[in-house]
C-alpha cells in the first residue's frame, strides 16, 4: 500500500508542473521542500495535490478520507512541508480511517 500511496502521491504533485514556474526538483528524495516558506508548491497547489490524491484514494480504496483540514495548512507545522511528512500523514489518515472503518 505503501508504494501505492508514493505513487499517487508523486504523480498528483507531478500533474501541477504545468502550473508552476519551474519543475519539482526531488533531489532531496523525502526531505524536498514542498509546503513553506522555501517549498515548491504555493496555497493552490497544494491544495489541488490534496484534493487529486482524495480522488485517487476513493478509487484505490472505496471510501473516502479527508487529508486536510484548515490548521494543517498554515506554513507553521504543516505536514506537508516535505515530500516525507506530506507521505508520512498520508499513510497515517489511511490507517485512521481503516480503524475507524473496522470499528
Amino acid at each position: 500500500m505503501e508504494i501505492e500511496i508514493n505513487d499517487i502521491l508523486t504523480s498528483a504533485i507531478y500533474r501541477q508542473e504545468p502550473f508552476m514556474d519551474q519543475p519539482f526538483d526531488f533531489s532531496e528524495g523525502d526531505d524536498t521542500e514542498l509546503y513553506s516558506s522555501t517549498g515548491q508548491l504555493d496555497s493552490l497547489s497544494l491544495l489541488t495535490i490534496i484534493s487529486d490524491v482524495e480522488k485517487q484514494l476513493f478509487k484505490v480504496l472505496g471510501y473516502k478520507i479527508k487529508l486536510a483540514s484548515e490548521q494543517d495548512l498554515s506554513f507553521q507545522n504543516s505536514p506537508f512541508n516535505t515530500y516525507g511528512k506530506m507521505l508520512r500523514f498520508i499513510n497515517d489518515k489511511i490507517q485512521i480511517s481503516l480503524k475507524n472503518i473496522a470499528s
